[in-house]
């Protein structure tokens, strides 16, 4: 099925009947439960997001959220994370964890029958586990190396100094792998007592998907996390985006041929006042056939080999990037280019058939991003976790569809107020 909306209704304390629809259910707990039931499959995605941000790390231990869900896959006190596997796959399931900037995320996508299964060992894993001395030792080595090679990307170096530009000493501007040196002073005791104090129920969203209904969902979450216990939540401080008096440039060197370019302007969070303004600009200008940098930069002046641009949904304040790969002899070419570009749709609104174009692709591209189960439980558990509301779906296609040019001029203008320059070059 191909999803236009993702639909997210209004909470209520017990599960509807077994359909097409969306239920939430509250635990006393804390945790939260989001089941959308869909008959018509047999694949069942469960997605478990806690709000543990980048915020919640300490400066020198950096990392550890990375760390500690490298070992949660690894077993707990009750079973092999190898046994785990094993059980796992024969049932045709899969199991994985993720982590971004404002969340942790683990998760497994499993037929229907398999799915007790799953969410037990999902329980199991997130709730008790094992934290081993040599499986610590092992991961805290394995991360240092894979934190490294990001280091040595060339699209992760420069992505990493746009945002230290754009952050300052904040949460956002550091990687979320940590930094070796980081990574190196994490103890299994500094993982024990952040599992301890972060990974619990009030930071939780669980959120089901697929050939489930929901009174057997409720039925199994409440048997594996129904008797979850952790400590209070302290609010974190809200984040904000350190002032830019001027432009400016970041510029790092590595062993690569050609030069990376982005350049990053402070970004309002999803749904404040702009933000759908943006998403429009990004479709228009790298977003879609013939979208204007694309156009410009690479087919009319022959800079550039890959032009993209993106704005991440974050629950601080964020940020809009053009990235371009180039010869380092190009650079302040491109660099005149995107400000150019900009400066115009700035001073000069986009036609009515441009935006809808811009649109098109852009509401598209939102259904298709939410067409596997996988995407639609991740949606579910990340809107719940950025407090977005039941309706935001609805809200984004319909806020999006009313943005007028004048609207995406006066967002443009806010761009070319200040902005950040990081370039990676070759080293020789």
């Amino acid at each position: 099925m191909k999803w236009l909306l993702v639909v997210l209704c209004a909470m209520v304390l017990m599960p509807a009947a077994y359909g097409d629809e969306v239920t939430r259910s509250t635990f006393p707990n804390g945790l939260r439960l989001t089941v959308k039931a869909d008959p018509g499959t047999d694949i069942v995605a469960i997605d478990l997001l806690l709000d543990i941000s980048a915020a919640d790390e300490p400066a020198e231990k950096a990392g550890i959220r990375y760390l500690t869900q490298r070992l949660l896959l690894r077993g707990s006190k009750n079973e092999t994370g190898d046994g785990m596997a094993q059980r796992l796959s024969r049932v045709g399931g899969v199991a994985d964890t993720s982590i971004g900037l404002d969340y942790v995320e683990v998760y497994a996508l499993v037929p229907a029958d398999g799915f007790e299964l799953a969410l037990s060992m999902l329980a199991d894993i997130v709730r008790a586990p094992a934290f081993l001395p040599e499986q610590v030792e092992q991961q805290r080595q394995s991360a240092a190396e894979t934190s490294k090679a990001g280091y040595q990307d060339p699209f992760q170096a420069t992505y990493l100094a746009l945002r230290e530009g754009l952050y300052g000493d904040g949460p956002y501007a550091r990687s979320t792998l940590g930094e070796p040196r980081s990574l190196a002073a994490i103890t299994r005791e500094n993982v024990l007592a952040f599992h301890r104090e972060y990974y619990v129920p009030g930071r939780a969203v669980l959120a089901i998907c697929g050939g489930i209904s929901p009174a057997r969902a409720l039925h199994t979450v409440r048997a594996g996390f129904g008797d979850w216990r952790g400590s209070a939540i302290i609010p974190r401080p809200k984040q904000a985006t350190p002032p830019l008096p001027s432009s400016e440039v970041v510029a790092r060197e590595l062993p690569i041929r050609r030069a990376q370019l982005m350049i990053g302007f402070p970004a309002p969070a999803v749904g404040e006042p702009g933000y759908y303004e943006l998403q429009i600009i990004d479709s228009l200008l790298t977003g879609r056939s013939g979208a204007r940098l694309p156009k410009l930069i690479r087919e009319q002046l022959g800079l550039a080999y890959e032009v993209s641009s993106f704005y991440p949904t974050l629950a601080g304040p964020s940020h809009f990037a053009i990235h371009v790969v180039t010869e380092p002899y190009a650079l302040d070419a491109v660099r005149t280019a995107v400000i150019d570009a900009l400066t115009k749709l700035a001073h000069e609104p986009p036609s009515a058939e441009e935006l809808a174009r811009a649109k098109r692709y852009l509401l598209g591209s939102y259904a298709l991003g939410r067409q596997r189960m996988k995407d639609q439980a991740y949606a579910l558990a990340w809107y719940e976790i950025l407090g977005l509301g039941s309706d935001f779906g609805e809200r984004y296609v319909a806020a999006e569809q009313a943005v007028t040019p004048s609207q995406v001029q006066q967002a443009a203008a806010t761009l070319t107020r200040g902005f950040v320059l990081a370039v990676t070059m070759p080293a020789d």
